[in-house]
């Protein structure tokens, strides 16, 4: 648990520009907060900045972003009554309630929360994109504006990471210390959390009891236990939420990639073992026969190849004005700087006779003399044209870099 306030006065924080890790947890660095607090401990930093985050996102620009969230049909709008109100919390598309609708539920002490706010503005989108790519992991985000004095969640606990980010106003967080370390994200640790934990505010060790004003940032691991009061006025804040894969999730996909070559994992369970009890018995030695095949049929290199395939495909090509790239991409020379656009990431794939590199939906494949060039490719977030590995000529590494920049890897820096 860390509470820092860095003296005003370290430049013009209403200019700033909030798309990184960096840019949320300042002065912290990112090794510091990784090494100290990433999955250990919760994080609290104040700040006497309150526009510290005017960049990304003000109450003035509510509205606008509604306005926006209108366009989807999916549920992502979740009014939720103050405790106690006895009210019905509402999860509709946003197109569903007009503009007056969201004011009468505002000024009747609920709280609006927009969820999966990245789609719906872009800075926050900017944010999300850079936060994956620096991470490796999924990044979701959850907008959340309540009115003074109002409380929307009683006491509780999250499956996953969460940062918050205090937009505007001011809100009273109670976090207390975990009784279960790291729950996963999964159906079945829910059930298992609410079948084997019981616990109310009284019996828990309470951490520290933040106020989070416009400006701050709090850090909650997954598991800790908490929940936030709206003050003497409003409070605005944007909750990212981290999707990191697991060792779980390894295991399970090493096993899936095992079954492919191995007929016995994809076998059946045997038909009526729900109610039969001798055959559930008979399960068992298949069980041991197949748990004491894994040691020999998982290969370590075969599933992180797998992962890393599906993460690079998944990364989606950023809003980053690319149409005014591609209708200047003549003008590249072999002087020009050159960088990988925001959010993705590649991978280099080599046979005896050619080289590929892969990035988003794209495949780009040539002769195998390409393998050098293409791997600093990938090792480089920035380089010029005529920095690439010489193992091709110089006309050949305009042809490939304009090709890269036409597929959507590469810009301009």
């Amino acid at each position: 648990m860390l509470t820092t306030r860095p003296e005003k006065g370290h430049g013009d924080m209403a200019q700033r520009d909030i798309n990184s890790l960096e840019s949320l947890i300042s002065p912290m660095t990112r090794r510091e907060f990784m090494d100290a607090y990433w999955g250990k401990s919760s994080l609290t930093l104040h700040r006497r900045e309150r526009d510290y985050f005017s960049s990304l996102f003000s109450l003035a620009d509510m509205d606008a972003c509604l306005m926006m969230a209108a366009n989807s049909s999916d549920n992502v709008l979740h009014i939720v009554p103050a405790l106690d109100s006895g009210r019905s919390a509402t999860l509709t598309p946003a197109a569903g309630l007009s503009k007056d609708r969201f004011y009468d539920a505002y000024l009747s002490g609920d709280t609006i929360r927009l969820i999966a706010a990245e789609k719906f503005w872009l800075p926050f989108g900017r944010l999300a994109i850079n936060l994956q790519n620096a991470l490796g992991m999924g990044i979701g985000s959850n907008l959340f504006l309540t009115p003074p004095g109002s409380q929307a969640f009683p006491a509780h606990i999250d499956t996953l990471d969460t940062l918050v980010v205090q937009l505007g106003g001011s809100k009273q967080w109670h976090i207390w210390e975990p009784i279960y370390e790291r729950p996963l994200a999964s159906q079945i640790s829910n059930q298992h959390l609410a079948e084997n934990l019981e616990w109310t505010e009284e019996k828990l060790t309470l951490r520290e009891k933040p106020v989070l004003e416009a400006g701050d940032v709090l850090y909650l691991p997954r598991g800790y236990f908490h929940k936030a009061i709206a003050g003497d006025e409003f409070s605005l804040h944007l909750s990212i939420t981290f999707h990191p894969l697991t060792w779980v999730d390894f295991f399970t996909r090493a096993i899936e990639l095992a079954a492919l070559e191995n007929p016995e994992f994809r076998q059946d369970l045997p038909p009526g073992f729900v109610a039969d009890r001798e055959t559930q018995q008979s399960m068992a030695p298949i069980f041991e026969f197949l748990r004491a095949q894994l040691g020999e049929k998982l290969s370590f290199d075969a599933t992180l190849r797998s992962l890393l395939e599906e993460q690079v495909g998944a990364r989606t090509f950023p809003a980053d004005g690319h149409f005014s790239v591609l209708a200047n991409v003549q003008e590249i020379g072999p002087d020009s700087a050159i960088e990988k656009r925001s959010g993705l990431a590649c991978l280099v794939e080599s046979s005896d006779d050619t080289a590929a590199i892969r990035f988003g939906p794209k495949r780009v494949q040539g002769p195998k003399a390409l393998s050098s060039t293409l791997e600093y490719i990938r090792d480089h977030q920035h380089f010029r044209i005529c920095d690439l590995p010489d193992a091709i000529s110089s006309e050949s590494k305009l042809v490939l870099v304009r090709r890269l920049i036409r597929d959507g890897l590469l810009r301009p820096s």
